[in-house]
């Protein structure tokens, strides 16, 4: 098996913009997409020879089959341990073409608060408002998932959602491409941090029910834009010290 070379840089992309905004640290969070035939996955690796999220090359992500096992790989980087949140994905929503799992600080005080995630917003951020208004499904356990068994378990929760917070862990997003899905964690973790910082202002209601409907009857908001904006933060990535 050979590893398509454009799907790798994408996630590698991915990986470095998320790492550049703070919603993943270290060596922590993985971003992959599925293979151009749908039958494997390419995900970002773990291993001795790593560096860490910000520095992610195409280099770093390896080829595996849906249940986690590596097909083409290179030495010293494998699939991690939590591959199994990407392959049970794949496997059971076959319109998922990426799977993000990241630990925006913003996210996980939200959900060790027990701040709901509202449409408190609109015209500011219409995408983010999107995920709100659709519901926001939270995991309860913050153990990571690394058995099919816990996943599952997760899955169950997020049901047909495209995001899932997991209290005091971090997040599961799915999209139908990597663009998608990354920008799709990116507005998630603007929602929280503006949740966080309503907080301490006091009860901030949702918006109205007329904004709602009036947003709702203009379709998909989410798709008509990520193609930009993934080239904005690809771009940002690239000219920023």
């Amino acid at each position: 098996m050979k590893v398509d070379s454009s799907l790798a840089k994408k996630v590698a992309l991915s990986c470095r913009i998320l790492a550049k905004l703070g919603l993943v640290k270290e060596t922590t969070g993985h971003v992959s997409c599925r293979s151009g035939d749908g039958k494997f996955m390419l995900i970002r690796g773990r291993g001795r020879d790593e560096t860490g999220l910000l520095f992610t090359r195409p280099k770093d992500i390896v080829l595996t089959d849906l249940e986690g096992k590596g097909l083409k790989n290179r030495h010293g980087i494998k699939p991690p341990n939590e591959s199994c949140i990407h392959g049970e994905i794949y496997k059971a929503r076959p319109e998922v073409g990426s799977v993000v799992h990241a630990h925006p600080p913003s996210v996980v005080l939200c959900t060790m608060a027990g701040i709901e995630l509202r449409p408190i917003y609109g015209g500011y951020d219409p995408q983010g408002m999107k995920l709100a208004l659709d519901g926001i499904p939270v995991y309860s356990s913050s153990l990571t998932l690394h058995t099919k068994e816990q996943v599952h378990a997760m899955m169950d929760v997020m049901g047909r959602k495209d995001v899932c917070p997991l209290r005091g862990h971090g997040l599961v997003v799915a999209g139908g491409s990597v663009e998608e899905a990354t920008v799709r964690a990116i507005k998630l973790d603007t929602l929280a941090k503006m949740h966080l910082q309503a907080a301490s202002l006091g009860k901030i209601p949702s918006i109205d029910e007329a904004d709602v409907q009036a947003f709702s009857a203009r379709g998909n908001l989410q798709g008509k834009s990520v193609g930009a904006v993934w080239r904005f933060y690809v771009e940002w990535l690239e000219k920023s010290p």
